[in-house]
């Protein structure tokens, strides 16, 4: 549990951007380097987490749960917010008299850009581990015109394509 908790602590350290911005690396830790949980529960976790305020947080505390129970969650949980709240207190009193200064705006819009180059590869990872069969590339298709119409919740473009998924398992088009 401790490894849970300090590994997640380091991930939350990093996390500028916010905490899509670490996918990539909590990808990293929880697959490949500890083997807490699978590729596919991964994915499948990342998936369901959306659908949740906080989904990073809802992702490592399943983790922790599947990792060593309801001791592991509580442990990983704890260390994805306990840094993170601890540097947003301290950067918020240190940074109030330059909040407008044009060098802390330029790094904001250089970090943001980053982040879009590692969302872009966590979608990559993602979808080479869900998107392996034909029903599910025409979910993909579908689900991308509804996800940037902005009268329609993610909640249910996700719902969508569970239902869509589910009904493709029933139907034996996917195995």
């Amino acid at each position: 549990m401790i490894e849970l908790f300090w590994r997640f602590a380091l991930i939350s350290a990093l996390a500028f951007g916010g905490g899509q911005a670490v996918l990539p690396l909590v990808e990293h830790t929880a697959v490949q380097d500890t083997g807490w949980v699978s590729a596919q529960d991964f994915s499948s976790a990342l998936a369901f987490s959306y659908v949740t305020p906080g989904p990073v947080l809802i992702l490592a505390t399943f983790i922790g749960y599947r990792a060593a129970g309801f001791g592991g969650a509580v442990a990983a949980t704890l260390g994805a917010f306990l840094i993170p709240w601890l540097l947003a207190t301290a950067a918020a009193q240190l940074l109030r008299p330059y909040v407008r200064h044009p060098v802390l705006a330029a790094f904001g819009r250089a970090a943001g850009a980053a982040v879009v180059g590692l969302l872009f590869f966590t979608a990559l990872i993602i979808a080479r581990e869900s998107v392996t069969a034909w029903p599910y590339v025409a979910i993909v298709v579908l689900a991308f015109p509804f996800a940037r119409l902005r009268r329609v919740h993610p909640f249910f473009v996700l719902a969508g394509g569970a239902v869509a998924g589910t009904a493709a398992g029933l139907l034996g088009l996917v195995g």
